[in-house]
């Protein structure tokens, strides 16, 4: 199941795929012989070559980890004109963005475990396209020559319109997971013993563990449940608050089983399980997103920053594998080029 889900309206569910570890057998005896062949014969021009090419390497990717190390503060004047320069003229542009890539900046230089230029590009750029959310503004009416109309009184008439803007602060699922398993809210009790109870609209139950671990109480229950599901009895007579857990943050956290398992690998314990709404609190958001990007746990399902940037293999494409797949990967790559130019420029 998709641990995350956006906030964008073009993106669809997507599974990251893996490669099948390698089979390993025995080398036939000619196999053996021209491996020993080889290695007596390591000494002459061949081996030069390459051990001169292995240096060459080397020296390459000490250079470009040099290029993109960074464990100090950015020029907010260099930092912001940067910024502007790279994307005040895309169409969903909103000025109202600069201070919150500006905090998300901060968090980053703050980061002792973040320290190359491309891992703070890269979630600088799926923040960029996993916020950029539906919001209404109220603009004039214009007339056939585009000047505002007003009513009889002089008020200038007006209308709501709705934009797709670029917000970089942590949003809410559009739709809230209309249609989809996670949807529909459950409710949660808090525990004596810091364990928690769970029961969903179709009456399933569970224990959540002080350390996340989840066991059904009821036969045969499964988290999640059709959209389109009544409540039971079981669960209108349950007493306890209900909360719904569609996506949240600068990358979005579903289903209430990976709020319970996020809050433990942050430290925050149930936390987040019994407060879905602290991860949109920016400084919650922002260590959910660079703990799962730097570590490959929970969200990132084993596909960490180590494996798309290190030396010279800046990987910005495949990075995506990270949060959905291959889901917009290049479109999200071309942001975070951009982003790491605006970073380069702004070291201090």
């Amino acid at each position: 199941m998709a641990n995350y889900r956006s906030a964008h309206p073009t993106r669809p569910g997507a599974t990251a795929q893996r490669s099948l570890p390698g089979h390993h057998g025995h080398h036939a005896a000619g196999a053996v012989v021209r491996h020993a062949h080889a290695s007596v014969a390591g000494s002459g021009p061949k081996h030069h070559d390459m051990a001169k090419s292995a240096a060459a390497r080397a020296a390459a990717n000490k250079a470009a980890d040099a290029k993109y190390f960074w464990a100090g503060k950015f020029d907010p004047v260099k930092l912001r004109a940067a910024f502007l320069k790279e994307f005040s003229k895309v169409r969903n542009f909103d000025p109202a963005v600069v201070p919150h890539m500006e905090m998300l900046v901060g968090f980053m230089a703050a980061d002792p475990k973040i320290t190359d230029v491309r891992w703070m590009a890269y979630m600088l750029a799926t923040a960029y396209w996993e916020t950029t959310t539906l919001e209404k503004e109220v603009v004039p009416r214009l007339g056939k020559k585009h000047q505002p109309l007003r009513d009889k009184h002089g008020k200038i008439l007006v209308r709501t319109v709705h934009r797709w803007l670029v917000t970089m602060a942590p949003v809410t699922e559009v739709g809230h997971g209309r249609g989809r398993a996670y949807h529909l809210p459950v409710k949660v009790e808090s525990l004596p013993n810091g364990e928690a109870h769970v029961i969903e609209e179709d009456g399933d139950e569970f224990t959540v563990t002080a350390k996340g671990g989840i066991k059904a109480l009821t036969k045969g229950a499964h988290m999640g449940a059709p959209a389109t599901q009544h409540a039971t009895k079981a669960y209108t007579d349950d007493k306890n608050k209900a909360h719904a857990y569609y996506g949240r943050g600068y990358v979005q956290l579903t289903w209430w089983s990976n709020y319970a398992k996020a809050g433990v690998e942050l430290g925050l314990g149930l936390q987040l399980l019994l407060n879905p709404d602290e991860v949109l609190k920016p400084t919650v958001a922002y260590r959910l997103m660079a703990y799962g990007m730097r570590t490959g746990q929970g969200f990132a399902n084993g596909h960490k920053f180590t494996n798309y940037f290190n030396g010279t293999k800046t990987d910005y494409v495949n990075a995506r594998h990270m949060v959905n797949g291959h889901d917009h990967a290049a479109d999200i790559a071309h942001i975070a080029v951009k982003f790491a130019a605006v970073l380069l420029a702004a070291k201090s």
